[in-house]
C-alpha cells in the first residue's frame, strides 16, 4: 500500500426521517348561494406552525395549521381550518440543527398535505380551482 495516499476522514452523518403525517383537525363551511359564474375566488390564508415537546429525545412532532378564507368579491365563499402533525425521527447527528429543521423543513414537508386536503374538500363542495400558493418557510 502506497504511503502517500491521504487517510480518508470518516464523517458522521445523520438525517431526519418522516415517521408519519396525521390530520388532527379539519373544518369547512361553504356559502350556500355561491356560484362559480360570479367570478374568481381569491385566497386569504394564515399559516402557523409549532414544535411539540417530546419525552423521546430522538422523536418530535411539528404541527402546521392553515386558516383559509375563499372570497369572491366581498363574499366569503368558504372557510376552512386544517391542522396536521408531522412526526419526525432524528437519526444520528444531522448537519442541520434540530431547531432549524423544526422551524423551516418540517412545515415545508407538511404543507403539501394540507394543500391537497383543502383542494379535495373544495372540489367536493363544488368549488374548483382552489390552489394554495407555495410557501417559503425561511421568511
Amino acid at each position: 500500500m502506497p504511503e502517500n495516499i491521504p487517510e480518508v476522514e470518516h464523517v458522521k452523518t445523520g438525517s431526519y426521517k418522516v415517521e408519519n403525517i396525521y390530520l388532527i383537525e379539519s373544518s369547512f363551511t361553504r356559502e350556500v348561494n355561491f356560484s362559480a359564474a360570479n367570478g374568481e375566488i381569491t385566497n386569504e390564508l394564515n399559516i402557523d406552525s409549532e414544535a411539540l415537546e417530546s419525552t423521546d429525545a430522538e422523536k418530535f412532532g411539528v404541527t402546521l395549521q392553515l386558516d383559509f378564507i375563499g372570497k369572491q368579491g366581498e363574499m366569503n365563499v368558504c372557510n376552512s381550518k386544517i391542522k396536521m402533525i408531522g412526526i419526525f425521527e432524528k437519526l444520528g447527528e444531522p448537519p442541520l440543527p434540530e431547531e432549524v429543521f423544526k422551524r423551516i423543513n418540517a412545515p415545508a414537508i407538511i404543507y403539501p398535505f394540507i394543500r391537497e386536503h383543502l383542494h379535495n374538500i373544495c372540489l367536493k363542495a363544488g368549488i374548483s380551482n382552489v390552489l394554495l400558493p407555495t410557501v417559503n418557510f425561511k421568511i
